[in-house]
């Protein structure tokens, strides 16, 4: 267990303290020819810092402006409440024991920094913000790189168009706080109703889409009943309409399965779609 008197000193490091550490460099390397450098970088490092000072326990707090201080554990061990409360809220690198050099401890607690604020970028940028699935750019790519893969291979996937029944009226009558509850409700569900491997996105105001993988006419079937059931769990009273394409069966054309289902859709609705 880490003693809380045994971490980082609380002196402010000269610039001397500051040193080029070559393992952790090497380290860096080594995660960025095989990953992207992220979270699995940080307890790569707390890994080899234990390994180097033989240590029994290590941690790393680190802050960021979009969450709360985030713990990371040697091994990926819980820390739990209690665990954390005997942790120094400052960030840095907790030890046990506590033989580091300040001035290697500083330059994980740097690394690993930047290895969070990498992950953290890359989320934000393929992510809806409001619901935290995929953004219409990462689902486009995907699409795309699914319909390659059916076209050479033969791999069938299923396109799923969801649009949400009078949801314009939820913001006029409720505003919109209650539609974007209604909105975050309805990513949550969707999350539930997939299998690992699936895709999930908002490709608009009220519009998402799904790529279910290794997917025809049945699972397609079976995935919008699992929806329906995990929106009535979450409480909330939301219709939705859906619109479905299969490749290779529909299409291996990614525009053209788009506008398949986008009109098999507006069909359901009783809309017709030009």
């Amino acid at each position: 267990m880490i003693d809380p008197d045994l971490t980082l000193s609380e002196a402010t490091p000269s610039p001397l303290d500051f040193q080029y550490e070559p393992w952790l460099f090497n380290a860096m390397i080594e995660e960025l020819a095989t990953n992207e450098l992220g979270i699995s970088f940080i307890y790569t490092v707390l890994e080899q810092l234990a390994m180097r000072y033989d240590l029994t326990d290590a941690v790393v707090v680190l802050e960021h402006e979009s969450l709360t201080t985030q713990e990371f554990r040697l091994a990926g061990a819980s820390v739990n409440p209690d665990y954390a409360s005997r942790l120094a809220v400052a960030p840095g690198v907790y030890c046990e024991p506590d033989i580091v050099p300040r001035a290697e401890l500083e330059a994980v607690r740097t690394a690993c920094q930047l290895a969070l604020s990498l992950h953290l970028a890359r989320f934000t940028a393929a992510h809806d913000a409001l619901t935290t699935i995929a953004n219409r750019r990462t689902f486009d790519i995907a699409l795309a790189n699914s319909t390659v893969r059916s076209a050479r291979y033969g791999w069938a996937f299923t396109l799923v168009l969801i649009d949400l029944k009078d949801f314009k009226s939820v913001n006029d009558r409720m505003g919109h706080d209650a539609g974007d509850r209604l909105l975050r409700h309805f990513g949550f569900a969707l999350r539930l109703s997939v299998r690992q491997g699936d895709i999930v996105a908002r490709i608009g105001g009220d519009e998402f889409a799904v790529i279910l993988n290794n997917a025809e006419g049945h699972e397609a079937m079976g995935f919008v009943e699992r929806l329906r059931e995990n929106v009535t769990k979450a409480g909330e009273t939301i219709e939705f309409t859906t619109g479905t394409a299969t490749s290779p069966r529909d299409s291996t054309d990614s525009a053209e399965l788009t506008r398949i289902a986008d009109a098999r859709l507006y069909a359901k609705r009783g809309i017709i779609h030009r």
